[in-house]
């Protein structure tokens, strides 16, 4: 097993990265040469099984640093594969769990090439690369791999199950994956300003490492001077364009950056993962059992920490979320999945959600419990705004806006520091540099901030668009600006369908959510739209759907794939049920046009007005011929009552038998309100 935790490589691979002029593709070819001549794979044993990952040379002689959580207490069979193929054995050091580091000695016969150690913070928004061995890229390439991206974040993290560090950490945008702690975040000027660590934040779910100016001070054999390192104070090299632009606009909105706090009827959830050392203690006679079985138990650890990982995934963590206030005397705006209802599996039994213990298999944590679970909705009972001066004020859901995924929140407050909406929105254009901005905690003034880019400007009819910056659950609710300092938006739902506690979700479960943090598809519902609805809001009007024109129709999921539009779903009522559509029709055309999907449907209605008219050719499957009366279909007696409904007394029609399975239906379209 390498030890890493899982659900992090699956949330943060594959990032988003803004060229920077601090380093242009010249000098990232230098600093990749720099970094990968000294970055090194690093692997062990322990009773039962074995660790991976990755490391970085600190000395001429020899020394290497890593993570605990690479090589941990009791390790042995340490072995560091060099760049060039070149495997040595090493030996520990030194080692600090506190702070999650290691020291390694391998013998040398030759200096080797070391990196230089930054001794300050790099500040949000510089240029950040990550090195590691992923996923065992050096035994097929001989060196390690390299990544670009940003610091996007600087903030605090809790004790996690496999890196007992708490504290500062940087937070990265460069890409993090299987076998990449214990390798080094290097700055624009190639200096390491962190070790990689698997202590992830909950909220975030992005890359971190223990900053190197904390190490320097706190690490014996480095604030001693026993190894022979270089180390370097100057500042790190400033951000060019966008990068500095983007930093600029971050700063600029952060005064007015609340944190919203959520109560609901059941608090956040988090399962019981933990680390290889407290799953050993916890097993009775390990120290009996033969290594056959030794192995058979680690196996089953890997196998329930990346169950348990995975699932943390889904849960709605603790912790405040991002509000942007708007006016002086209160108005928030916030995301709707912010002030959302997660989904609670909550035991028939108990009517309380399951419990997980720490002591539990992986197929018990599967296993319903005894009755059944009952889904329910994890209910809010009340919301918090703590300003920036760490001042708490009650809130209420004032308005949402559905089709916009935005909720405006008001408080009690007057001559609050406000955002002008209305004076900074603007429209987004495709391939705009972007930044989503997000608060980190309550009260803290400090902010992190994702670029990328926009890579669809109009998704949801328009009403929102579409970025490759990181969304999580930290910045959800967060403005996402331009390097203009122009408001673009505000982040939505940073996963889909939903959140959700009280069960553990298998593999093949999992695959209904179709998007998860930070997986480079995020929506932002447009600054243009708000602007536009933003004093509707605030009258109190709540929009439950998309305003305009109106079918009455939902697609058949079941063959949303396929070429054919098929549908599964009329609304009672709804101009489709008055017009006669049904479950299952498969709609040919929309007013003469072809439709090859879904997606062409809705987008013709939604070009449309209230009150078009509008002909639909179906394709319904029938036994036998059918009676057309007066140009309706007349198969049932409901058919028979809606054509009564339409003729005039004394009007006259004729009827004839119809083969076909195709068919023309008028429908005139209704208003979403």
């Amino acid at each position: 097993m390498c030890a890493r935790s899982p659900i992090l490589w699956l949330a943060v691979a594959g990032m988003t990265v803004i060229v920077s002029g601090a380093a242009r593709a010249d000098d990232i070819h230098a600093i990749a040469d720099r970094v990968l001549a000294c970055t090194v794979s690093v692997s062990c044993r322990i009773e039962g099984g074995s660790f991976s990952g990755s490391g970085f040379v600190v000395s001429p002689d020899g020394h290497v640093i890593t993570t605990a959580s690479v090589v941990p207490v009791g390790a042995t069979d340490i072995t560091v594969l060099l760049p060039g193929f070149q495997r040595r054995p090493a030996s520990v050091v030194a080692a600090d769990e506190s702070l999650s580091l290691t020291l390694l000695k391998v013998a040398v016969e030759e200096p080797l090439p070391a990196l230089t150690l930054a001794s300050s913070l790099p500040a949000i928004g510089d240029v950040a690369f990550t090195a590691g061995d992923v996923d065992d890229v050096m035994l097929a390439n001989g060196r390690a791999s390299f990544s670009r991206g940003v610091v996007s974040g600087l903030y605090d993290v809790e004790k996690q199950p496999e890196a007992a560090f708490a504290g500062r950490v940087i937070e990265t945008t460069a890409a993090v994956n299987p076998g990449s702690d214990g390798g080094p975040l290097v700055d624009a000027a190639g200096r390491v300003v962190g070790v990689i660590t698997v202590a992830v934040s909950p909220r975030r779910w992005q890359g971190v490492a223990v900053p190197m100016a904390i190490l320097l001070e706190k690490f014996a054999p480095l604030k001693s001077g026993d190894v022979q390192t270089t180390v370097d104070a100057a500042e790190p090299p400033s951000s060019q364009p966008p990068l500095a632009g983007l930093s600029r606009a971050a700063a600029a909105v952060a005064p007015f950056l609340v944190a919203v706090e959520v109560e609901r009827t059941w608090p956040p959830e988090r399962l019981p993962r933990d680390s290889w050392d407290e799953y050993r203690r916890r097993l009775n006679g390990w120290d009996k059992l033969p290594p056959p079985e030794r192995r058979k138990q680690f196996a089953a650890f890997a196998t329930r920490a990346r169950t348990l990982d995975v699932n943390q995934l889904l849960r709605r963590p603790s912790g405040p979320a991002t509000g942007l206030v708007v006016s002086a005397d209160g108005f928030v705006l916030t995301s709707s999945f912010n002030i959302g209802e997660d989904t609670a599996y909550v035991v028939k039994a108990t009517g309380q959600p399951r419990r997980f213990t720490a002591d539990e298999s992986v197929e018990k944590l599967m296993a319903d419990p005894e009755g059944g679970f009952v889904e329910k909705p994890n209910a809010i009972r009340g919301v918090t705004v703590v300003l920036a001066d760490g001042s708490r004020r009650e809130a209420k859901v004032h308005a949402r806006h559905e089709p916009l995924g935005i909720a405006l929140l008001k408080i009690e407050a007057s001559g609050l520091p406000w955002f002008d909406l209305a004076a900074a929105a603007t429209s987004p254009q495709l391939g705009d540099h972007v930044a989503a901005i997000g608060l980190v905690a309550a009260a803290a003034g400090d902010v992190t901030l994702n670029p990328g880019i926009v890579s669809a400007a109009s998704r949801n009819r328009g009403y929102r668009f579409q970025t490759d910056a990181l969304l999580n659950y930290g910045n959800s609710g967060g403005p996402v600006v331009d390097s203009a300092g122009s408001l673009l938006g505000i982040a939505t739902a940073p996963i889909e369908p939903d959140t959700v506690m009280g069960r553990i979700f298998t593999l093949s479960q999992l695959m209904r959510w179709s998007r998860a943090p930070n997986s480079g598809v995020g929506f932002v519902a447009r600054a243009d739209r708000i602007r536009a609805v933003l004093e509707e809001l605030k009258a109190g009007r709540t929009f439950e759907r998309f305003p305009g024109p109106f079918l009455g129709v939902q697609a058949d999921e079941s063959r949303a794939l396929g070429d054919d539009v098929v549908i599964g779903f009329v609304a009672e009522g709804s101009p489709a049920g008055k017009a006669g559509l049904k479950k299952g029709d498969v709609v040919v055309a929309y007013n003469g046009v072809e439709l090859g999907a879904w997606r062409e449907l809705t987008e013709r209605i939604a070009a449309g007005k209230p009150g078009d008219s509008a002909v639909l050719t179906i394709r319904r499957k029938q036994k036998g011929p059918r009676l057309v009366i007066a140009g309706r279909d007349v198969e049932t007696l409901e058919d028979l009552e809606r054509l009564k409904k339409t003729l005039a007394p004394g009007e006259t029609f004729e009827g004839r038998l119809v083969a076909d399975d195709v068919r023309e239906v008028k429908v005139v379209l209704g208003e979403n309100k």
